[in-house]
This record gives structure tokens, C-alpha cells and sequence, in this order.
């Protein structure tokens, strides 16, 4: 299981998003290393690959390409490999109106492989990183 702050636990998908994503990697203390990366075209969900972590702190940065019609939302569920899309994710990242690069720490992770069911859209660009 994760540990994550609780107001990042089972929120709406266009409520308190704010909250639950952090922004920059300059605001992050540490260094970070990537693990895994992706990208999609948007407007379907996507599940990327999995992949795996070694146990210890993790975040998710991303980028979505901006829309000039209105905001565009962001959404990534993290499941363990091989369990389905359910309400009952381990982490939530999102934000409402997506600009420029994002990052969102997940907390301590457990050593593991998951995938993330991407959903927006625009195109878009993720990583997942462990702290060194």
C-alpha cells in the first residue's frame, strides 16, 4: 500500500485538485531519479505499462499540451499491475486546469510493479521517479 496525505485519499476527479498536486520539480527537496516514462495522445484512457519501483519515496511529474478552447483536466489512477480499473486506486494525481509541468509525491511506495490509467484530453507526457 501507499502512504499518502490524506487529501490526496479518494478525491473527486475535478474537486480539491489543488491540493493533490504539487507544483515544479523545483519545489521538491532531494534529487530524483526516473523510472519510467510515457506519453499518450489524450482524449481516451490510457493504462501505460507497467513498471516497478524499489521501495521509498516516488512522485509522477507530467506535462499536458495546453488548449487554447478552456482548461484541460488531468487524471492518473495508479493500480498495481495486473488488478483492473476500480474505484479503489492507491494513488490519485490530477489537476484541474493543467499548465506547464506538474509534480505530484506520492509518498513512500512499495517495492512493486503498477501502471497508471492516464485520463485527458490532450496530449501528454509523464514520468515516474524515486528519490535518490
Amino acid at each position: 500500500m501507499i502512504t499518502t496525505r490524506s487529501t490526496c485519499i479518494i478525491v473527486a476527479v475535478l474537486c480539491i485538485a489543488t491540493s493533490a498536486t504539487y507544483m515544479s520539480s523545483a519545489s521538491a527537496a532531494g534529487s530524483w531519479t526516473q523510472i519510467a516514462k510515457f506519453s499518450g495522445s489524450g482524449g481516451k484512457p490510457e493504462d501505460t505499462p507497467s513498471f516497478t519501483t524499489h521501495g521509498g519515496k516516488v512522485r509522477v511529474a507530467f506535462n499536458v499540451q495546453p488548449n487554447s478552447s478552456g482548461p484541460v483536466p488531468f487524471l492518473a489512477t495508479m493500480y498495481p499491475k495486473g488488478s483492473p480499473v476500480t474505484p479503489n486506486e492507491l494513488h490519485r494525481t490530477q489537476c484541474i486546469d493543467c499548465k506547464g509541468s506538474q509534480a505530484d509525491e506520492l509518498g513512500v511506495v512499495r517495492a512493486g510493479s503498477y501502471y497508471l490509467h492516464v485520463i485527458t484530453s490532450r496530449p501528454w507526457t509523464l514520468s515516474v521517479e524515486e528519490a535518490k
